[in-house]
C-alpha cells in the first residue's frame, strides 16, 4: 500500500507530463483537474492540479492524498508540508532543450520570445535548482533522466515502479511515452 504522496517535478518543459501519463497508464490514481486542456505542445495533457499553484498559502488539501500522484513545478517543493511522507520522481532535463521547447510553445500561442536572455535564464535555472537538490536530499527521491527515459522507457518504468508500487503495469507505462514529442533536442 501506497502510505505516501508520489510527486512529479522538474523545471517546466522537462517531461513531467509524460511521467503522470505514465503512472496513470501503469494505475496510479493521479491528483489532476484537466483545467488546462491538451494542445500541441502536450497533445496528451499537462495533468495538472490547480490547488499546487496556491501550494505556498493553502496546504490543507496534501494531507489527504495518500497513494496518489501529483505534479508539483520544482519551485513549490520545499513548500510541502513537513509531516506528509513523499516519493518525488525529479526531472532531468538539458537545460538548453528546456529553454527551446518553452520558446516553441510560448511561439505556437503567438508570443514573440528572444534566446538573447537564455544565457541569464539558464543561470537562474542552475542556482534554483541547486537549492531543490539540497531540499531533496534527504527526502526519498528518483532522477529520471528525460533523454534516457525517452530511449529506454521499459527500463525506467520498471525502475519507476520499483520506487513507488511493484504492482503498477510496468508495460503500460512504458507504453504511454511518446518519443515523437522528444522535439527539441540538443
Amino acid at each position: 500500500m501506497r502510505d505516501f504522496l508520489t510527486v512529479v517535478s522538474g523545471v517546466p518543459r522537462s517531461g513531467t507530463s509524460m511521467v503522470m501519463r505514465m503512472l496513470e497508464a501503469g494505475g496510479m490514481p493521479l491528483l489532476t483537474d484537466h483545467l488546462r486542456p491538451p494542445d500541441q505542445s502536450n497533445p496528451h495533457g499537462y495533468f495538472e492540479y490547480e490547488p499546487v499553484k496556491r501550494l505556498r498559502a493553502d496546504k490543507s488539501w496534501v494531507p489527504a492524498t495518500e497513494g496518489k500522484a501529483v505534479k508539483v513545478i520544482y519551485r513549490l517543493l520545499p513548500e510541502l508540508p513537513a509531516g506528509v511522507p513523499v516519493r518525488i520522481l525529479f526531472l532531468e532535463r538539458d537545460l538548453r532543450e528546456v529553454l527551446a521547447s518553452q520558446r516553441a510553445m510560448l511561439e505556437a500561442q503567438g508570443q514573440r520570445v528572444s534566446a538573447a536572455d537564455d544565457a541569464l535564464i539558464l543561470a537562474a535555472f542552475e542556482k534554483e535548482l541547486a537549492g531543490v537538490r539540497h531540499w531533496m536530499s534527504d527526502k526519498a527521491n528518483l532522477y529520471l533522466p528525460f533523454a534516457v527515459l525517452i530511449q529506454q522507457p521499459l527500463h525506467w518504468a520498471a525502475c519507476i515502479a520499483e520506487f513507488i508500487d511493484p504492482a503498477l503495469d510496468i508495460a503500460a507505462m512504458a507504453a504511454a511515452v511518446d518519443p515523437r514529442l522528444y522535439r527539441n533536442r540538443i
